[in-house]
């Protein structure tokens, strides 16, 4: 005969009550949280989620939709949310939908039959017709990293023109004028936020040169092709900003592959800070975006979303980025 709530209970020297609280995410005492655990796990206690979620119309299941699992951007942002979805007894049910609208659509449809509580999504720029269907089920939608167009839901979002109009006025004041971009391509908001900003910060000093910047599609190789493109054609190029994680790299084993020291030949300011970023020689000067707040602010927005049962999704949370200087810029001002 398997265990019961009321064996948990007896087990962990607690009421039925307060295992019921700690079962439905609620945060106990910690002394009494630990006996409950290890009571669950010393009697093997597997709650039927399934049956509970008929009864309660709750299956404490969340959905998060992907662009790729490969993607470390996304996959350390879901890392922080699942251990804060753990914390409160809700599980995360992960897929990717490799830039494909209509296996995202068909993904959103599976969660739903699933009955999951809520749904994230990243990397959303179009409103898909299966929304509605969450909207009038007033299952919550939390979009990260984009706003998703003619489809009014709480959003979670980094500043990125801020982020690349303070990257680009970092280099203007070590005394770089000729500088080089690898931006993402402009369909996409995060794409279109970044070159906006860097933009905008040459505009004001005169330095804006279309030449000087090429639009990539946020893969290593592209980063790779287009820093040889850039070079190649802009010869006087002292410095260059990369908007993306993936294309950093690419730029770097560029740089490496034509012998360009860093930053002596060419400095260079990239996007995000992963492993190796950390590993690559000097160590780079990057944009950081907080994966840990994203994932926590993400988890808490769902989280009140589902306590609410309703639908009146229209929270915008913009959070900002940190620069975190490295050796890979050189100061270029004459004393």
């Amino acid at each position: 005969m398997s265990a019961t709530i009321r064996d948990v209970a007896k087990a962990s020297g607690v009421s039925v009550g307060t295992v019921s609280r700690y079962l439905n995410g609620h945060v106990l005492k910690k002394e009494n949280m630990k006996k409950i655990e290890e009571a669950i796990k010393t009697l093997n206690f597997e709650e039927n989620m399934i049956a509970k979620g008929l009864r309660h119309k709750k299956t404490r299941s969340i959905g998060v939709l992907i662009n790729s699992l490969t993607d470390v951007f996304a996959t350390s942002i879901v890392t922080y949310l699942e251990n804060y979805l753990e914390e409160r007894n809700y599980t995360l049910i992960l897929g990717d939908y490799q830039n494909d609208y209509n296996r995202l659509e068909k993904k959103l449809e599976f969660l739903k039959s699933r009955s999951v509580d809520g749904v994230v999504v990243f990397h959303l720029e179009h409103k898909l017709p299966v929304l509605e269907k969450y909207k009038e089920d007033k299952i919550p939608v939390i979009a990260v990293d984009s706003p998703i167009r003619d489809f009014v839901t709480d959003v979670v979002v980094v500043n990125n023109h801020k982020a690349s109009y303070e990257a680009i006025g970092k280099l203007i004041e070590k005394g770089h004028e000729e500088i080089g971009i690898i931006a993402g391509t402009q369909d996409r908001y995060i794409g279109y936020n970044r070159l906006e900003g860097a933009v905008k910060k040459l505009e004001e000093f005169h330095l804006y040169n279309p030449k000087m910047i090429k639009i990539g599609d946020y893969l290593q190789e592209s980063g790779y092709k287009l820093t040889k493109e850039l070079l190649q054609e802009n010869p006087e190029i002292t410095a260059l900003y990369t908007m993306n994680y993936y294309m950093t790299l690419g730029a770097v084993q560029a740089l490496l592959e034509l012998r360009k020291k860093i930053p002596e030949d060419i400095s260079i300011i990239g996007f995000d800070n992963f492993a190796l970023t950390d590993i690559i020689q000097p160590k780079l000067t990057v944009v950081a975006q907080p994966v840990q707040k994203i994932g926590e602010t993400v988890g808490k927005l769902i989280l009140e979303d589902i306590e609410a049962g309703e639908f009146t999704q229209n929270k915008q949370v913009h959070l900002e980025t940190e620069f975190l200087l490295g050796d890979s810029v050189e100061n270029r001002i004459t004393q």
